[in-house]
């Protein structure tokens, strides 16, 4: 009789500490005899099945999920060990929570922020976490021009996150030089995925059972409760009442945010006028630069930047780069002033005699 696997034992995890969907790498012994093995994963407290990847009986890398705890235990269970253990912990690091009421020196990032409503942050969805490499070997990038590409395969992409996704360009693209027996390892790694990705699904659901049962109970409490007030009688529709609850309390809240809206389309276009500024650095700083190089004597620095200007923005039609482009160009007016100047001041007239023998043989 074949001795009973030992549960698996968590002995290291890397980073010890992070925000909600940091990627890890947990360490450790009987970790599961392959993926279909793993059926759970938690991570102070929370359930991390979902964004784990199988790597060895010794590795899974995954990403930590918003979980309750500051700070928990790393759990494993598989079918082979049971419910394992372990000897280390991660800290999760709360970020600082920032509401659309505050104000705040810094940009907010506005994909993971505090909802004051529902008391939590706004993270990253699960779903959004897609591989870079889908089917898991090395990427051999074609030289196939992407004209070429979309002429073959019109109304097609090469992304497969796109809804208009054709497998053919996908590998012409990325794996053209890879070999049969790679492309035969390829497409069982992505038979494996689909797989764990379908069980890991499952234990996310069962992890979840018991919110979407408070949430059943919740929508038949109202049902009831509308059911017994006899809306349907006095407004023609069971849920028309609470439809126009709803709609005095949107425009409620439109009244009272209208200010905060306000300063987030200013803040908005702040920022985008900050981006321009950054992207189009050279011309905007350009008129001082050339007044610089002016007083320097760089006067081959100028006739460069003047040149990559005008080929730039010479025949542009955005009214802000028209008028930085006219102040530069009133500046190479004067400097064509100057110049004319200095060359009329450092002539010497021929038609003098005495004028010819101050020229050198």
């Amino acid at each position: 009789m074949s001795r009973a696997r030992q549960p698996p034992l968590v002995t290291g995890i890397s980073p010890k500490e992070g925000t909600a969907w940091t990627k890890v790498t947990i360490r450790g012994e009987n970790l599961g005899t392959g993926p279909a093995d793993l059926i759970g994963l938690s991570i102070c407290g929370h359930n991390c099945l979902l964004t784990a990847e199988w790597m060895s009986a010794s590795k899974i890398v995954c990403r930590v999920g918003p979980a309750k705890d500051d700070k928990g235990e790393i759990i494993v269970t598989t079918k082979s060990g049971g419910l394992g253990t372990s000897t280390v912990s991660f800290k999760l690091v709360r970020q600082e929570r920032i509401g659309i009421l505050e104000q705040s020196a810094v940009w907010v990032d506005e994909m993971n922020y505090y909802d004051m409503r529902t008391d939590r942050n706004k993270g990253i969805s699960p779903l959004s976490l897609r591989p870079s490499n889908p089917l898991g070997i090395d990427i051999d990038k074609g030289k196939i021009p992407q004209s070429d590409m979309e002429l073959t395969f019109p109304g097609m992409s090469g992304d497969f996150t796109s809804e208009n996704f054709s497998a053919t360009w996908y590998l012409m693209e990325n794996h053209s030089g890879s070999s049969f027996e790679h492309l035969k390892s390829a497409a069982s790694n992505l038979k494996k995925q689909a797989t764990k990705k379908n069980e890991g699904s499952l234990a996310y659901v069962k992890g979840g059972l018991s919110t979407f049962f408070e949430a059943q109970d919740a929508l038949a409490a109202i049902h009831q409760r509308l059911e017994s007030d006899g809306t349907e009688r006095v407004e023609g529709s069971m849920t028309q009442r609470l439809e126009n609850i709803l709609n005095r309390a949107s425009d409620t809240a439109d009244t009272l945010f209208q200010e905060v809206l306000g300063r987030k389309d200013k803040a908005d276009s702040t920022r985008n006028a900050l981006n321009v500024l950054q992207r189009f650095k050279f011309l905007f700083n350009l008129p001082l630069n050339i007044e610089r190089n002016i007083q320097k004597g760089d006067y081959d620095v100028v006739i460069n930047d003047y040149e990559k200007a005008k080929s730039l923005f010479g025949n542009t039609e955005v009214p802000v780069f028209k008028k930085v482009y006219a102040e530069v160009e009133t500046r190479i007016c004067a400097l064509r002033s100057l110049l004319l100047e200095k060359l009329f001041a450092d002539a010497v007239d021929l038609t003098r005699p005495e004028a010819i023998h101050q020229v050198p043989v």
